[in-house]
């Protein structure tokens, strides 16, 4: 099979998020928000300052930072996925100095701005090491650059996630970004950075625990977000229901010994050229 040309993975990427915008952080799992809000807090926007937030999705971290400039700040949010965008533009109604507009991560707009920040989106990026460049060239003086990504997933969901994957043929399923590449280790994150005129970088982590009401509240917030693309691909394959009853079995005795929650650890890096 020919491998998928960056614009080809850019769109395939934009289709997932943009078919689970409708519940997209909105099946009562804090978790996006929570992420995005530990982001603002670190890249700190001061009143009046201007933000580029990236991958907006529904303003998990452009509506906070939105809050914390203020009417004499400016933030400008921009995603790929229309839904997203239209329901951010719906949130936003009544923060006139937050502007969300559709746009490419690896294309941001001129600026200066003071912050660049995108919660759990670079990784997703096939053109990251020329967007990092991007982000050097618009950010004014003394500005700096803020994003999340994952760092040490939950151990004890291997299983579900073994059941997910083996239901897919094995041409079919994404690639496990986090064990290889910059976003492989904080080490090798820094050193990425380091290599396109980022030379002050820290990064820092907390951990995200999610509990679920039930086995259905869990495949609920599954399709709302990236994992949706998992599910596809078993649905594409006719093997989701079958995965399903499997991955049910394993959730429903996990809620009764009362361990039906997922836990991971998110790391937000700041650095400043």
């Amino acid at each position: 099979m020919t491998a998928p040309t960056p614009e080809q993975l850019k769109a395939g990427i934009t289709g997932v998020f943009d078919r689970a915008a409708a519940t997209y952080d909105q099946v009562g799992v804090d978790f996006f928000s929570r992420i995005g809000e530990e982001l603002v807090r670190r890249t700190a926007p001061a009143a009046g300052e201007r933000v580029l937030d990236l991958g907006c999705g529904r303003g998990a971290s452009a509506l906070p930072a939105a809050r914390a400039v203020g009417p004499t700040g400016r933030v400008v949010a921009t995603d790929l996925a229309p839904t997203m965008v239209a329901g951010l533009q719906e949130q936003a109604a009544d923060l006139p100095w937050l502007t969300v507009e559709l746009g490419d991560a690896e294309q941001p707009p001129e600026g200066p701005w003071d912050v660049v920040q995108a919660s759990l989106v670079l990784f997703f990026l096939p053109g990251l090491p020329a967007a990092l460049d991007c982000y050097r060239e618009v950010l004014a003086p003394g500005g700096r650059l803020g994003y999340t990504w994952f760092g040490q997933g939950d151990e004890s969901w291997s299983d579900i996630q073994r059941l997910l994957r083996d239901g897919i043929p094995e041409d079919r399923r994404p690639p496990d970004i986090a064990k290889a590449g910059p976003f492989s280790s904080v080490d090798a994150q820094h050193a990425f950075l380091e290599e396109h005129g980022f030379t002050r970088a820290d990064t820092s982590a907390f951990l995200v625990e999610v509990p679920f009401r039930d086995p259905d509240h869990w495949w609920a917030w599954s399709w709302s977000h990236g994992q949706r693309h998992l599910l596809e691909q078993l649905e594409a394959a006719g093997n989701l229901d079958d995965v399903r009853r499997r991955v049910d079995a394993v959730l429903t005795e996990r809620q009764r010994d009362g361990s039906l929650s997922f836990r991971t650890e998110v790391r937000c890096t700041l650095a400043r050229p």
